[in-house]
């Protein structure tokens, strides 16, 4: 039986200033990601694996710099004899000025070049094929074929094509990997955990790899959510075993951050404490308690308040990351003022205007924000600059 601990989308020295966490967290989550990839090759050497497989993406080229190269290289180089097969993904393309190009590497790390598919032997019999991103090319499996007997691998960076929209340098799906030969796809791209053809996530358990049109595929996803909108899937390394030409995965969870997103309504509150109270209630029946939890809290309701935002942090006392977002709730008869003869009147009507041929939500959502802060401002009531942006 050989034994691969396959992983991809590590990211490492990700950006995660658009994620809205302080300085400091961005560092903290950058060693984060340093840190999984130290839980992933503990793994392999757990299970006794004989090779690693990465799927791309396991740095930022636009942020690499070579403390990045050589904390990968002795990493990688612990491990030997255990092999380290490596396609570059979009995000860590291999080129002249590359960290792969640029590092000398120890004997027992492979990284894929960009062009044609490689073929790799891993054991008699068990052939690894792959290539790195090349860019222009999309469909790098059209009328391949492979001309080796015995298991056939494929270790890639690729969107799965029947996604809508789908992106990403090369894309594959379940008939040109059954058309090619492959037994079994070890991918990256995908930073949510899925499988076999339903696009579901992989469970857990040491039950074969779901099917579509008799050719299996795997994506473990990335080993840390990177962003909110990965908070619902799981981000593992997965064990594949492969044991007289019949291919078997068993999903390992990784990640130790997580993001959550919760609403809370304000309608019932008075001040800025009983605000507090309700958002410390969410917080603690959600479990964001740990200093692994990014929570985006969104505050609805009509307010009968001024609501400041800095107040509320320092009144709501947690060990996780709180990004706090106003959703807005108009405190007026919006209807009725429209038929005023006033600049109050105008300035409604205007806005209606305005709100009918919203393009998207967040269009509507900040000329709603828009009207309210003018409406309060046509009453007199102060409208503090943190609500405007």
């Amino acid at each position: 039986m050989f034994t691969i601990l396959h992983c991809a989308d590590l990211h490492l020295e990700a950006s995660f200033a658009s994620s809205r966490v302080p300085p400091a967290m961005g560092n903290w989550r950058r060693a984060s990601l340093q840190a999984a990839l130290g839980r992933i090759l503990a793994l392999a050497r757990e299970h006794r694996a004989d090779a690693v497989t990465i799927g791309g993406d396991l740095y930022e080229h636009e942020y690499a710099l070579p403390d990045t190269a050589e904390f990968l290289r002795e990493q990688f180089a612990a491990l030997a004899p255990m092999r380290v097969f490596i396609a570059p993904g979009e995000c860590d393309p291999y080129g002249d000025d590359s960290l792969y190009a640029l590092t000398r590497w120890p004997e027992n790390v492979v990284v894929m070049p960009p062009g044609p598919l490689s073929c790799y032997e891993l054991a008699p019999g068990l052939c690894l094929w792959g290539a790195g991103y090349a860019p222009g090319v999309a469909d790098v499996l059209a009328g391949w074929s492979s001309d080796r007997d015995g298991t056939q691998l494929l270790l890639m960076h690729a969107a799965w094509a029947a996604e809508p929209e789908a992106d990403g340098p090369f894309r594959v799906d379940a008939a040109a990997l059954q058309a090619a030969g492959f037994d079994l796809a070890l991918l990256g791209h995908e930073h949510s955990a899925r499988r076999g053809g339903s696009g579901t996530a992989p469970g857990s358990g040491t039950a074969p790899d779901g099917q579509e049109g008799g050719t299996r595929y795997v994506y473990p996803g990335s080993p840390e959510p990177l962003e909110a909108r990965e908070t619902a899937g799981e981000h593992l390394a997965v064990l594949v075993s492969v044991d007289q030409g019949a291919c078997q995965t068993r999903a390992l969870p990784v990640a130790q951050w997580r993001y959550l997103e919760r609403r809370v309504d304000l309608s019932g509150s008075s001040t800025i404490e009983e605000a507090a109270a309700l958002v410390r209630v969410e917080l603690r029946e959600a479990g964001a308690v740990d200093q692994g939890t990014i929570c985006r809290v969104v505050l609805t309701g009509v307010r009968r308040f001024d609501l400041d935002m800095e107040a509320l942090r320092g009144l709501v006392d947690t060990a996780a990351c709180v990004q706090y977002d106003a959703e807005q709730a108009l405190g007026f008869g919006v209807e009725q003022l429209a038929y005023e003869a006033t600049l109050r009147g105008q300035l409604v009507r205007r806005m209606q205007g305005r709100l009918a041929g919203a393009a998207s939500q967040n269009e509507r959502a900040l000329t709603l924000r828009a009207l309210d802060l003018g409406l309060r401002a046509l009453e007199g009531k102060q409208v503090r600059p943190y609500e405007s942006g």
